[in-house]
């Protein structure tokens, strides 16, 4: 039986450095256009493709910040005398999460933006039902003759 090709896309070792030091250097999610751009300068190590390169940097920025959360799961479980050590690092997750960039942007001063996870977005409550009395209950048992109240006003 003929073996099928591979269709996983295997980085060559140099496209893998020069992803890595572009990541280092703080490019953490290009866009289109950076993406066209690394794939053509990538082409000439070996067969790349511009989804190879946006999957590269998704997986990446995923796996970092996966690292960074053991990090801090270690420094909580290892007592209070970590704790600045565990705030830092919670300081960097939360700063990557917002800016998708961990401290500087090693000299090129942009951060490069991306949507976060949710999971590491910080909760917003909208006040969708009022937490006091707007008064509405008393109105509709005054006026029950209204017929914008409900008949039945026991939520």
């Amino acid at each position: 039986m003929p073996q099928t090709p591979s269709t996983r896309w295997c980085p060559t070792p140099e496209q893998r450095m020069e992803l890595e030091n572009m990541y280092r250097n703080g490019l953490h999610s290009p866009d289109v256009s950076q993406i066209q751009l690394i794939t053509t300068n990538l082409s000439c190590y070996g067969k790349i493709e511009g989804k190879n390169v946006f999957y590269w940097f998704q997986n990446h920025r995923a796996r970092e910040r996966q690292k960074l959360r053991k990090r801090l799961a270690k420094q909580l479980l290892g007592g209070a005398q970590d704790a600045d050590q565990a705030m830092n690092l919670l300081s960097k997750l939360e700063a990557q999460g917002r800016d998708g960039v961990i401290g500087p942007a090693s000299g090129f001063g942009i951060s490069y933006g991306y949507d976060v996870h949710p999971c590491c977005r910080p909760l917003i409550t909208l006040d969708l039902f009022p937490s006091k009395s707007t008064g509405l209950r008393d109105e509709c048992s005054s006026s029950s003759k209204n017929s914008s109240c409900s008949t039945s006003t026991d939520l």
